[in-house]
């Protein structure tokens, strides 16, 4: 069954305020410009093209409004579960399949094994110690054989870059090679991966997306 539990104060949750807040702040003043935007819609095609055959639940972790929930569930038929530090929801009802909608922090959250779990856009805005934690929970959320997809930020070097925000939210481009080390970790191999351009130039950069499709190794 799904729920969302309590985590201990500490560092972790004051990151999770700050991170809370200055979303709030977005999507609050209509700065939300990735919902909708064509290279969301990439990712979608990208998720849907990536699940596993029987696809049933879907996680999507990192839902904002549900539009990405929402369009998943109609092009999988599938239960997808949004899930957000924000109840900013304001999807359409899909027209195949579910999107129920959960307000909570995917490291406090439990539920039945799923299929297909979903992060765009969230590894990239976690602290860097807690990445291993990050993907630890995700593999235990997933069953064996599911698939779980990522889009982050793609850095434009050969390193790791810390791109931190006025907020003080954690803001991390990362290289392909660092990502499928951490997943690699954890016991998940590398089935598939897309490289989106954003469109825009930041301090000198032409950002780009990354998106990586993965499953638990057989060894």
């Amino acid at each position: 069954m799904q729920q969302v539990t309590e985590r201990a104060t500490g560092e972790y949750d004051d990151y999770r305020r700050i991170v809370h807040d200055s979303f709030q702040h977005w999507y609050r003043e209509g700065k939300d410009s990735w919902t909708g935007a064509r290279t969301n819609d990439r990712v979608a095609d990208f998720v849907c093209a990536s699940a596993p055959p029987e696809c049933r639940r879907v996680l999507d972790i990192g839902c904002g409004r549900g539009h990405q929930t929402a369009e998943i569930a109609t092009r999988l038929d599938a239960e997808v579960t949004g899930l957000d530090l924000l109840d900013v929801w304001d999807a359409p009802t899909p027209r195949r399949g579910t999107a129920r909608l959960h307000q909570g922090d995917f490291l406090g959250f439990a539920a039945d094994p799923v299929d297909l779990l979903v992060d765009n856009g969230c590894l990239h805005h976690q602290r860097r110690e807690d990445w291993p934690g990050w993907i630890g929970h995700g593999r235990e959320l997933l069953r064996p054989g599911g698939v779980w997809t990522i889009s982050c930020f793609l850095s434009p070097g050969s390193e790791v870059v810390a791109m931190p925000l006025a907020d003080g939210r954690h803001n991390w481009w990362l290289t392909e090679s660092a990502l499928l080390e951490l997943f690699a970790e954890q016991g998940f191999e590398s089935i598939g991966s897309l490289v989106i351009d954003r469109q825009f130039n930041y301090q000198g950069a032409w950002l780009k997306y990354l998106a990586v499709s993965f499953t638990q190794s057989e060894e």
